[in-house]
């Protein structure tokens, strides 16, 4: 992969895949930018999804692996147990700053029963094109509403904490909630698979 200064490179990831439960998941596209300067070494994982349970398998797999490549890294949920009232969100804040963390990697679940996958993925794009911080999401994503979705598009981001901005982006493809239950670790390896390839591990 070529990468120009501190361009943003758009990819379409196609032969990364990952089976279980039936499904075969992939990175739809993913965006990394530049060449790291340096990498974070102490990371907080946050999950964004309606579901607890799934929350704490992915923030869980995804920390324990940040560990074996000796990078600190903490399940949110650890300190943070629920994400789901607004205090909620303050505390996740308070997080980032209280625990001296140079990195968080943000995992979301979206829902597309109403929105659908054409609007997921315009909305993500223009996500992509602004200037986002992990404040600003964490911002306008929590506290998460208590409605259920059927179908899921995930997002993964890895952010430097020094000025809270994106470094790594990717979206998978459509989910349903039985592969959010049984599919996690495979949606995790497609993620570390591409932080991997974009020199981010």
């Amino acid at each position: 992969m070529t990468r120009i200064g501190a361009a943003i490179l758009a990819l379409v990831v196609s032969a990364t895949g990952a089976v279980a439960g039936g499904a075969t998941y992939r990175l739809e596209e993913w965006k990394s930018i530049g060449e790291p300067a340096t990498r974070p070494n102490k990371i907080l994982v946050v999950a964004i999804t309606d579901d607890a349970e799934v929350r704490n398998r992915f923030e869980d797999k995804f920390a324990a692996h940040l560990r074996t490549r000796k990078i600190e890294a903490t399940a949110s949920h650890s300190i943070v147990p629920s994400l789901t009232e607004p205090q909620d969100r303050e505390k996740i804040l308070a997080t980032l700053e209280k625990e001296g963390v140079d990195g968080v990697m943000t995992v979301r679940a979206v829902g597309l029963d109403e929105i659908g996958e054409e609007g997921w993925v315009t909305d993500w794009r223009a996500w992509l094109d602004g200037d986002s911080t992990v404040r600003q999401l964490i911002e306008r994503t929590l506290p998460v509403p208590p409605k259920r979705a059927r179908r899921y598009g995930i997002e993964f981001a890895l952010w430097g904490t020094t000025q809270g901005r994106r470094l790594w982006a990717a979206r998978t493809g459509v989910c349903t909630r039985d592969d959010l239950e049984s599919g996690v670790a495979d949606l995790l390896r497609l993620a570390i698979d591409g932080l991997k390839d974009a020199n981010w591990l």
